[in-house]
């Protein structure tokens, strides 16, 4: 679909890895169905874009960015990252900023460690500091932890994984139930900054520096990523060798 650029339509990206919940928060919130995975592949493998008329506030639209995980099973992840740069180069060409990013995490990991500390390293880059104030960090998955299990995870990631993040600006949100007036609630921030639009750091690198997608700190971090798991199969080759 395609929206008007301008205002009354305010853009939000939600990102996260596969199967972190993207599609189906979407899903509450707008009450479009979606296409929502299941199993282990991935089921959003472009840039799907959704709208939201908010109860109430008929002044404007939330717009919604539904991005792929640096680990679909359809796309490589250089291939994930080159589409999302061109989608956000071509907005940030035609004057659209983003108001706000929702980054989802389950809260059922029970460690955060390869795929999904690979995403959030990714976002980061993404984002640049500038923009983390109009980040929601937002942990689903509520349902398939207790209580005190899931509070102690949450607590290791605002105060080691998420720290940094906070300290810019970033706010923390629990999507505690599969409902629609829970998806209201995450969104609530977002309305407050609705107004605060800002660039992200790959945008500023891409269309104002004019670097080439590899020079950027998103791409630098993907190619430090590649070339740690090639020495990883590299040690276990000469390892079964030996």
């Amino acid at each position: 679909s395609k929206f008007s650029l301008l205002q009354p339509n305010t853009f939000n990206s939600v990102m996260g890895p596969t199967g972190s919940g993207k599609s189906t928060f979407i899903n509450l919130a707008t009450g479009i169905e979606t296409d929502i995975g299941h199993g282990l592949q991935s089921r959003t493998s472009g840039m799907n874009i959704y709208k939201l008329e908010f109860p109430g506030l008929s002044s404007f639209n939330l717009v919604f960015i539904d991005t792929p995980g640096f680990d679909d099973t359809h796309l490589p992840d250089i291939e994930i990252l080159r589409l999302i740069s061109d989608w956000l180069s071509k907005t940030f060409k035609n004057r659209v900023l983003l108001s706000g990013l929702l980054y989802l995490h389950r809260i059922s990991d029970n460690r955060m460690a390869g795929t999904p500390l690979k995403n959030l390293r990714m976002f980061e880059k993404l984002c640049g500091e500038k923009m983390l104030h109009n980040v929601i960090l937002t942990t689903t998955m509520w349902e398939e932890v207790d209580e005190k299990t899931g509070r102690i995870r949450e607590n290791e990631l605002k105060s080691n994984f998420w720290h940094g993040m906070i300290h810019n600006g970033s706010t923390t949100c629990r999507l505690e139930k599969q409902t629609q007036a829970a998806a209201f609630k995450v969104l609530e921030p977002l309305l407050d900054r609705a107004v605060e639009r800002n660039s992200l750091l790959i945008q500023d690198e891409l269309v104002k520096m004019h670097m080439t997608l590899p020079e950027t700190a998103a791409g630098q971090t993907l190619s430090s990523e590649l070339k740690l798991v090639l020495k990883k199969q590299h040690d276990i080759l000469r390892k079964i060798r030996h």
